[in-house]
């Protein structure tokens, strides 16, 4: 294997969580809302007193935005990368809602940002099937200079954009049913995917970089070795007990590499053991959920942890330890948690509108949600309750990043940008919402 794919990356500090007893029963439909109560606050959203609870914002887009991500090493730096209706993306930072860097060149939305695992590079992707990437220009602590470095075309146009866990290999899914994958800084193409018949909806690294894994609105999933370009796994809508309605729109990947979980456009979720492609054997249906309403798409699923940890894992990206859980989102605005080796639900919760992203915080039971009611929710999964709502947006909040919390905050009531809170008053996250309404706001779990 050669060094362009090994790994750089520093670990990321400890958390600040406490070991806590995880056997708790936990009740199904834990802080759901009755039906017609949803529907009484939903009619009555505009009557109440607006509350806004973000500590910054950016409003350079004036349009909506569709898609934000903070820098791999954040809080140091504090950046934030943002792209929208507006044909273009920022760099900003997320203490005072500055811009940094103006990230432009695009004709149409830009769908997909994305840093590399070390933070030197940035990517955008749009509609109009253009990918380009900027570089930090500087060395240290210097990260408020970026240049442009290329421009990437082959794709119709770009629906998800994701960075090799170790280094500079980039890659982007289309909905011209190819996957393309560069090579930086040079730019060269390295490889193109041909294998499903639809738009390819999703894509993610193993985190140990050694395959690229991808699910199509065709229902195809399909396993790739990306030095090879070789598919070593393909499962198709044609095994009845694979295939999901409508394909799939979301997955993930355990965190030892052994299982693929993807979710469908129709509510139905479907696990899948690459444990023996290593040894020549086949991809293999594990199980098959159901839990969310049907016909409404599952848009998002990661794999949790119970047991909180100080310990960073080996990979970028990587959130979780465990292999046995997951949680799972999609537009019916339920949130469910699964047990993989019983197979069932464990607890569930809900938002008043469809779920439009959900971000575990690494190495914890905690993870946030983003919902089109205009609300960011954050959950402990062991027992499904709320522990944190964040109110500011106007309209549907389209994604959400998650990173640690630095401690300083914003606004005269609190002693003015560059002052710092008590962290006992803190529980150690910061979150960046992408709004419809063309702002990105910035809060604090309190």
């Amino acid at each position: 294997m050669s060094d362009e794919w090994k790994d750089d990356t520093d670990a990321q500090g400890d958390l600040q969580l406490t070991q806590e007893d995880v056997d708790v029963d936990v009740t199904e439909g834990a802080d759901e809302m009755p039906m017609d109560e949803v529907d009484a606050e939903l009619d009555n959203q505009d009557d109440e007193t607006f509350q806004d609870d973000s500590i910054a914002a950016f409003y350079s887009h004036r349009k909506s935005v569709f898609c934000v991500q903070l820098h791999p090493k954040f809080p140091t730096p504090p950046l934030a990368v943002s792209g929208g209706e507006d044909d273009a993306a920022w760099i900003w930072n997320t203490i005072d809602g500055s811009e940094v860097a103006h990230l432009t060149g695009h004709t149409d939305s830009v769908v997909a940002v994305a840093f590399s695992h070390d933070g030197e590079y940035v990517a955008t992707g749009g509609l109009d099937g253009r990918v380009r990437v900027w570089r930090r220009h500087g060395t240290g602590d210097a990260w408020h200079t970026w240049e442009f470095l290329t421009n990437l075309e082959g794709p119709s146009e770009v629906v998800w954009l994701t960075w090799h866990p170790r280094g500079p290999v980039l890659v982007a899914g289309a909905s011209d049913t190819t996957i393309w994958m560069w090579k930086l800084p040079s730019g060269a193409e390295m490889m193109v995917f041909n294998g499903h018949t639809g738009s390819v909806t999703c894509g993610r690294f193993t985190p140990d970089g050694r395959r690229l894994v991808t699910g199509s609105d065709d229902g195809s999933l399909i396993v790739w070795d990306p030095a090879s370009g070789a598919p070593l796994a393909k499962l198709k809508d044609s095994d009845t007990r694979f295939a999901l309605d409508g394909g799939i729109t979301s997955l993930c990947v355990s965190p030892d590499n052994k299982l693929v979980v993807v979710g469908g456009a129709a509510g139905g979720i479907r696990v899948v053991s690459v444990a023996q492609l290593d040894s020549g054997g086949a991809a293999q249906l594990v199980n098959a959920l159901d839990a969310h309403d049907s016909g409404e798409s599952v848009e998002t699923i990661e794999f949790i942890d119970l047991v909180p940890s100080s310990a960073q894992g080996a990979s970028v990206g990587l959130t979780s330890h465990t292999s046995t859980h997951i949680v799972s989102a999609g537009t019916d605005g339920r949130v469910i948690a699964w047990d993989l080796k019983a197979g069932k639900v464990r607890g569930e919760a809900r938002h008043e509108a469809a779920v439009t992203k959900l971000i575990v915080h690494p190495f914890t039971p905690l993870f946030t949600t983003s919902s089109m009611d205009h609300r960011v929710r954050t959950w402990d999964v062991r027992t499904m309750q709320n522990i944190g709502t964040q109110h500011g947006f106007t309209d549907g909040v389209l994604d959400l990043a998650v990173g640690a919390d630095d401690g300083i905050t914003q606004g005269a009531e609190s002693g003015g940008i560059g002052a710092y809170v008590d962290k006992s008053q803190f529980k150690g996250y910061k979150f960046v919402g992408a709004g419809d309404e063309g702002v990105a706001l910035v809060f604090r779990l309190l």
